[in-house]
């Protein structure tokens, strides 16, 4: 576990595999945001995945996730989406969003609250239980 950043999480801008635009601030004041970085090539990622698109799932419409593919091409990431059923937006990150954040490699997962604040920061692979419980601390 690293230091979680303090203050206002930056803007980005991310063209999903949809063909969609977002951004960080098109849900401040409407939701929390949980961002994960990661890589269909990173083993730890793969370890992860099937609990995020769990989770992702089970907080539908209350928290939105954004997934963030670092040093990866479209159709390998696309197919780790596919292989492990993940729904919720994901794009390749070309506006240097990992480096904004201060990634120090993936997977690394990042909470922000509806205010677009900086919650709390994760580096490697997460559990169920720890994604889950900063979820709920969001949501108080």
């Amino acid at each position: 576990m690293a230091s979680v950043p303090s203050g206002a999480a930056p803007d980005f801008v991310l063209e999903l595999f949809s063909g969609e635009t977002i951004t960080l601030s098109d849900f401040t004041g409407d939701k929390p945001v949980v961002i994960n970085f990661w890589a269909s090539w990173c083993a730890p990622c793969r370890k992860e995945a099937p609990t995020l698109a769990k989770v992702a799932k089970m907080y539908d419409g209350q928290v939105e996730f954004i997934g963030i593919v670092e040093g990866d091409t479209q159709n390998n990431a696309l197919a780790f989406m596919d292989e492990f059923d993940i729904t919720y937006a994901n794009g390749i990150d070309r506006d240097r969003i990992g480096v904004k954040y201060g990634t120090t490699g993936i997977p690394e997962t990042f909470w922000i609250d509806k205010d677009g604040q900086f919650v709390d920061r994760w580096i490697g692979a997460i559990d169920e239980a720890k994604i889950v419980w900063r979820i709920q601390m969001l949501l108080e």
